[in-house]
């Protein structure tokens, strides 16, 4: 990664190509189908609960953070959940992540938003490694996933 400039930006309304090839960089990275729903993609961006950031290197999207502000009923203010976060391979290990993460708890403190989480596979060993490297803590949470219909 020597000698590229990383650029980082916030996505809003009328950036759906590039929330699309975040879309596809996710994708990719997280060995998905290769789809990109174009009507979610400017219903989220046009949403004001939903914050994605993007990096840059030559104008081509190489990583990126979605997540969603949660209002809260039993404390003042909000939580921000980071529901994806990526870097292309090619590119990871190079700081682009950590910046990322970065980058949302600027967003978080501009806004007076006081915690912000995130879900980690077991099995996903990397990410793990990474959330507690970059400060978060590890809390003993078990996620349940409900079907509401077929």
């Amino acid at each position: 990664m020597e000698n590229n400039i990383v650029a980082y930006k916030k996505l809003q309304a009328g950036d759906d190509s590039e929330f699309s090839e975040l879309v596809l960089l996710f994708n990719k990275v997280f060995q998905s189908p290769n789809y990109v729903n174009s009507l979610n993609v400017k219903r989220l961006l046009n949403n004001p609960n939903f914050v994605c950031f993007v990096a840059y290197i030559d104008n081509k999207i190489v990583g990126g953070l979605t997540a969603y502000e949660l209002e809260m009923y039993d404390q003042e203010g909000s939580t921000m959940y980071i529901y994806d976060l990526a870097v292309s391979e090619d590119y990871q290990r190079n700081g682009i992540g950590s910046r990322l993460v970065n980058e949302i708890m600027d967003y978080c403190r501009a806004k007076k938003i006081k915690d912000m989480f995130v879900q980690a596979d077991e099995v996903d060993r990397h990410a793990i490694q990474f959330y507690k490297r970059i400060g978060g803590e590890q809390s003993k949470t078990f996620h349940f996933s409900f079907k509401t219909f077929d």
